[in-house]
């Protein structure tokens, strides 16, 4: 039985930096998912690993139709779920627009419990989940309210996934890295106006997947990087008031 990982939102990003970290496992083929098909073509051009590249938009429940009847289809041995596909756009949520709210809950939200749902048939005991979740799942937050609440949404869900897994002895680890350091920092602040400060205490993608892998292997229910995070998840759920305001004086 082919031994695979799949990586969603593999085209750049901490998608890609697990598709690289991976390639060092004993695997016999790595599934690189994502839209942008040149990009998924860099980070398989760069593997030792056999891989296959499937470009679809989770967005569109056809493609993942055509993802899971490729998966049943060929009934490979999956080993690592890595669930990476996903967005964030600053903004009040009335000032939204509605199509880009939609497509954030269903990227965030429904593509990844979708993709889950296909991939758990064929895990077998010692297969890893492993769900990119965000550090802003255990804090209300100003100005970001939408995307928060996907990742609250997140967190739910791999709880309630653990339980129902545990006699599978398949593990489900989310991960909550905060701020990533990526191009997105920096076109938030430009574009967007969102103080710099916001950004306070980023981590690389290098470390986020590191801790991530680290902590899959071992069986753990969740990974933070960087102290000033672990104190968010820490503080936040005790006091979700206190750590409101905090982050939202940052704007201010």
């Amino acid at each position: 039985m082919t031994r695979v990982a799949i990586i969603t939102g593999a085209s750049s990003g901490m998608g890609a930096e697990f598709c690289k970290r991976l390639d060092a496992y004993n695997l016999d083929s790595i599934w690189l998912i994502a839209r942008r098909k040149d990009k998924l073509d860099e980070v398989a051009s760069s593997l030792k690993t056999a891989n296959r590249i499937i470009t679809a938009d989770l967005t569109d429940p056809s493609q993942i139709d055509s993802i899971k009847a490729l998966i049943d289809s060929e009934a490979p041995d999956i080993r690592y779920l890595v669930n990476c596909a996903g967005f964030v756009k600053f903004g009040m949520t009335w000032e939204l627009s509605p199509e880009l709210t939609k497509s954030m809950i269903d990227l965030n939200v429904t593509a990844l419990v979708q993709m889950t749902s296909i991939c758990i048939p064929h895990m077998r005991e010692g297969s890893h989940i492993i769900e990119l979740d965000s550090l802003s799942a255990y804090v209300p937050l100003y100005d970001l309210n939408v995307y928060a609440s996907t990742k609250a949404f997140v967190r739910h869900f791999c709880s309630g996934l653990r339980a129902e897994l545990k006699d599978r002895r398949v593990s489900v680890t989310e991960v909550s890295p905060g701020w990533v350091r990526t191009e997105f920092i920096d076109i938030s602040v430009t574009e967007s106006n969102v103080p710099a400060k916001v950004f306070n205490n980023s981590v690389s993608k290098e470390d986020v997947v590191s801790a991530a892998l680290k902590a899959a292997d071992k069986g753990k229910s969740r990974s933070v990087c960087g102290i000033g995070n672990k104190c968010v998840a820490a503080i936040g759920p005790r006091m979700p008031k206190l750590a409101a305001r905090i982050w939202r004086g940052q704007f201010h």
